[in-house]
């Protein structure tokens, strides 16, 4: 395998880590906290990134299977709201996250070095199964910071 397929797959595979270091020493409360009512909880955030691991399972599957499929699209905020993610255990969230990440990347490290080139079509524009690993991890590390968001505006709450 390649560096180029193999940093990629090992930053896709390091999401675990990071989820788990931002919330670590929360409590139940902190994390179903929301800044806003039209904010999510640092745990909606967590079941965010399940629906959307998901959601990118069927995206890679499709275009190494099939020829220039479309993306699937999914109202995020519907996801979110009809799971009751506020009512789940987060350690349960990160299981199914675990579980889907693991299995995504295991697909990601048998593709031949030409899947890697193969494309499906995002909102009229060719994106490649290299691309399309580099945009979770975009998409990981924009959650991260509203994570990290999320925790400063409970602190700043705290602090009243």
């Amino acid at each position: 395998m390649s560096e180029h397929v193999s940093k990629p797959i090992a930053e896709f595979r390091n999401s675990l880590r990071l989820i788990e270091e931002r919330i670590a020493g929360l409590t139940e409360a902190q994390i179903a906290w929301k800044p806003a009512p039209d904010k999510w909880s640092v745990k909606q955030i967590v079941a965010h990134l399940v629906d959307s691991s998901l959601v990118h399972a069927v995206r890679i599957r499709k275009i190494v299977a099939e020829p220039k499929p479309h993306f699937i699209y999914y109202n995020q905020d519907a996801w979110v709201e009809s799971s009751r993610a506020n009512e789940a255990s987060v350690e349960d969230l990160l299981r199914a996250f675990e579980a889907i990440l693991h299995h995504n990347a295991l697909f990601y490290e048998r593709l031949a070095e030409e899947d890697w080139e193969r494309t499906g079509i995002d909102n009229g524009k060719e994106v490649s199964v290299a691309e399309l690993i580099q945009g979770f991890i975009r998409h990981r590390d924009n959650h991260l910071a509203q994570i990290d968001r999320t925790k400063a505006a409970l602190t700043a709450v705290q602090q009243v």
